[in-house]
């Protein structure tokens, strides 16, 4: 399918605001309604879309350990092997391939530092893939940016770790309903009330206090990014001094950056990770010599890691399947 700046304009808005009507889609990208409703259903039956998928606060459903895992292996036919599983665990969100000093990552959540510990102790434990090496990283700050690199500008972002650690109480009908928008996050409000088996009424009053009380954060799309012409690959920036100042002049810098779309300060090392969605290797490196320049009287280290596409549609509350 060959996207015009019309179409990338939508995949932008709707990256965002997928939930809502077409006709309110369609007059904020200047389109009529059945062409937002045709485009939207095209870019599905060609696999541009892969997923649409509300971002969820997990701490306050009970999981407050969201990590990065990064694996190698013996062999490159064990991480083949050590994925083919992956779709199937109830701690594991997303996953793809790793191409360089790594093989495999991995985003998960974990209920404690318990439940980590033994998932990592059973990795280890399996001696048909044998891991050589891995990188954990427990970030401390997640934030999320709006989707610029189409050139549509839209103020949002939100952190995904706060400092607010409150459990929010759900009984079984709120839980149906984040299990149902978790499989597809554009589901109709009467599909969504007929398989919660509640009227619409109350289906819309939890919609709103799901919202309300911060559980649901907002809405992302999961999109083939190959088809898009785009890549995306890690930064990892380690700071020998991480001040709050440096902290500051990264976050300002990844906010005013269009291809860049999450950053995670983390207390071990790296101490910092961006995200970047790119067309060229050369989009990357520009961005490093950026980073170089803007701390060129501190010490850091700068590792860059190519990702690959999910293996698979991703599951925000893996718990549930």
């Amino acid at each position: 399918m060959k996207l015009k700046e019309t179409d990338f304009k939508l995949l932008c808005y709707l990256y965002h605001h997928y939930r809502e009507p077409f006709s309110k889609i369609a007059k904020a990208i200047g389109l009529t309604r059945p062409q937002v409703e045709y485009k939207i259903n095209k870019y599905m039956g060609e696999g541009i879309i892969r997923k649409f998928f509300p971002v969820f606060n997990w701490k306050k459903l009970g999981y407050s350990c969201i990590i990065i895992l990064l694996l190698k292996f013996e062999k490159p036919k064990m991480a083949e092997e050590f994925s083919k599983n992956l779709n199937k665990s109830r701690n594991c969100m997303s996953y793809g391939k790793v191409y360089g000093k790594y093989e495999v990552y991995m985003n998960c959540i974990f209920k404690d530092e318990q439940e980590l510990n033994n998932f990592i102790s059973k990795l280890f434990e399996n001696k048909e893939n044998f891991i050589t090496d891995y990188l954990l990283i427990n970030p401390q700050f997640i934030e999320l940016y709006p989707l610029k690199i189409f050139e549509y500008s839209n103020s949002e972002n939100y952190p995904l770790i706060s400092n607010e650690s409150r459990q929010v109480k759900l009984d079984k009908t709120d839980m149906n309903i984040l299990k149902i928008l978790s499989k597809n996050g554009r589901e109709k409000l009467i599909n969504i009330a007929i398989k919660a088996n509640i009227s619409s009424e109350l289906a819309l009053y939890r919609l709103k206090r799901l919202k309300s009380e911060g559980i649901i954060l907002g809405n992302r799309i999961q999109f083939d990014m190959a088809k898009l012409g785009y890549f995306f690959s890690l930064i990892l920036i380690n700071f020998r001094n991480f001040s709050k100042s440096n902290k500051e002049k990264i976050e300002a810098f990844v906010k005013k950056s269009k291809n860049i779309n999450s950053l995670i300060f983390n207390l071990q090392k790296p101490n910092c990770i961006l995200q970047i969605f790119h067309k060229e290797e050369k989009e990357v490196r520009v961005k490093v010599d950026e980073i170089k320049k803007l701390f060129n009287e501190e010490s850091i280290d700068i590792e860059i890691l190519p990702l690959g596409e999910e293996e698979v549609e991703i599951r925000p509350l893996p718990f549930l399947d």
